[in-house]
């Protein structure tokens, strides 16, 4: 099969959007570099990486970093606690939104024990804050948490709503904590067969729903969790337990932080607007279905000016998926 070139690296003004081009041995790895402080590292050029896929160095046929389009989808938790951290966000969004550039888009998917799409993609900065808005007038936050259906749920949505040529993340927003089993490998072979990061935005365990279950504090019922847990309640529910939400976003090449900290949703929104993306072509012979072992490398100049810099990247997933597939949304 012909090759075709690689999407330019340097657009000129006027051009096109950044489109991938039929030949499907060009494979794409977006990368995130932080320095020793955990802070991105921006203004990296394609000759301060190196990639090696399964241990011989390939050549970078391309480079792409804020250029290129993002399709986000925002994966809210709505069970009970979560509110006052989906108000957070919401009341951060206006703000927040303004990193994204006018081609990147935003889906905004909310879960208990189930999920539901409540702003299919959309490149309207209003319509996104007019869609958590609706969240936090019509959802009841009184549900359970299963964090891993709804991680899979987001997967699925990505893989068939979002565009090719985007690059693609799952920003979830959740205290972490679940009432169902969690599995960390199903999830990240969903976000690689996606083609997509994870990045986590975790909130404190308010209601310590971590512990067995045992009366209703009255400090809460009293207090501004009043309005979201019913005396009716008597009791909590099942016990919980973490499901390993900021391990899968690393497993996946993204990161997570606590959404205390006041700035963290547009933290989040930048750092994922600051990844880069490197092209390379699979090896003549190469088969499609077998998933390259790659990795990317800061080369030895790059090194030298940040030491202790860190690379992150999705690390390819051999093998079949999981039989038990999300539930489309």
């Amino acid at each position: 099969m012909p090759q075709t070139d690689p999407p330019s690296a340097d657009p000129k003004p006027g051009d096109p959007a950044v489109t991938f081009r039929s030949d499907v041995a060009l494979k794409r790895v977006d990368v995130q570099v932080v320095d020793s402080g955990n802070r991105p590292i921006t203004g990296l050029t394609k000759d301060d990486f190196v990639l090696r896929e399964n241990g011989k160095e390939q050549d970078i046929r391309d480079f792409q970093s804020e250029k290129m389009p993002v399709d986000v989808v925002l994966l809210l938790d709505v069970s009970a606690s979560m509110q006052p951290h989906v108000r957070r966000i919401a009341d951060a969004a206006h703000e927040a939104l303004r990193i994204l550039g006018p081609q990147d888009r935003v889906a905004i998917l909310v879960f208990d024990r189930s999920t539901r799409v409540r702003l299919p993609f959309r490149d309207s900065r209003a319509d996104v804050e007019r869609g958590l808005n609706s969240v936090l007038d019509e959802e009841t936050f009184d549900g359970g948490t299963d964090i891993t259906r709804g991680l899979l749920d987001a997967a699925d949505y990505m893989s068939r709503r979002a565009r090719r040529e985007a690059r693609r993340a799952i920003v979830i927003l959740t205290d972490d904590q679940t009432q169902f089993d969690r599995n960390e490998v199903q999830v990240v072979r969903a976000l690689t067969r996606a083609d997509s990061i994870l990045s986590a935005l975790i909130a404190p365990d308010a209601l310590h729903t971590g512990t067995r279950g045992g009366p209703v504090p009255d400090d809460l019922l009293d207090g501004p969790w009043g309005r979201i847990i019913p005396r009716s309640f008597g009791v909590f529910g099942a016990r919980t337990r973490s499901a390993g939400t900021s391990a899968i976003a690393r497993q996946s090449g993204g990161d997570s932080m606590r959404v205390e900290d006041a700035s963290a949703f547009a933290d989040t929104l930048a750092r994922i607007r600051e990844r880069y993306a490197l092209f390379f072509y699979l090896p003549e012979g190469e088969q499609q279905g077998n998933e390259p072992n790659i990795v990317v490398e800061l080369s030895a100049a790059a090194r030298q000016r940040y030491p202790g810099a860190e690379v992150r990247h999705r690390p390819p997933i051999s093998g079949s998926a999981d039989s038990d597939g999300p539930t489309r949304v």
